[in-house]
C-alpha cells in the first residue's frame, strides 16, 4: 500500500509540473495531525503520512524556462519492450 501510494504522489507530482505549476510533497508530523484532519475533513478510520500543495509561481517571479522538456530523454531511450535495449 505504500509502495502505491508513493508511486501515485509521484505520478501527481510530475503531471503538476508537466502542466507548468508547482507542487510539494509534505509530511504531516503526528502533532499537526487533528488540526488537519479537521481542517480536510478527513475521517479517523485514514491516517494521512502528507499532503501535495499545487499551485501557480508568484507573479513577482521571473517564469519557469522550459526546460524540463529539454531535459527528458526521448521516449525510445527509456522504453524497452520486452527485454532490455529492445525498444521496438
Amino acid at each position: 500500500m505504500a509502495v502505491d501510494t508513493g508511486m501515485a504522489s509521484l505520478l501527481m507530482l510530475l503531471t503538476a509540473v508537466d502542466e507548468g505549476l508547482g507542487a510539494c510533497f509534505f509530511g504531516i508530523m503526528p502533532e499537526h495531525l487533528q488540526p488537519f484532519r479537521a481542517e480536510f475533513g478527513i475521517p479517523g478510520t485514514y491516517d494521512p503520512i502528507g499532503g501535495i500543495t499545487v499551485g501557480y509561481r508568484a507573479d513577482d517571479l521571473p517564469p519557469q524556462g522550459a526546460r524540463v522538456g529539454e531535459r527528458r530523454r526521448a521516449r525510445a531511450e527509456v522504453v524497452h519492450r520486452g527485454h532490455w535495449g529492445r525498444h521496438a
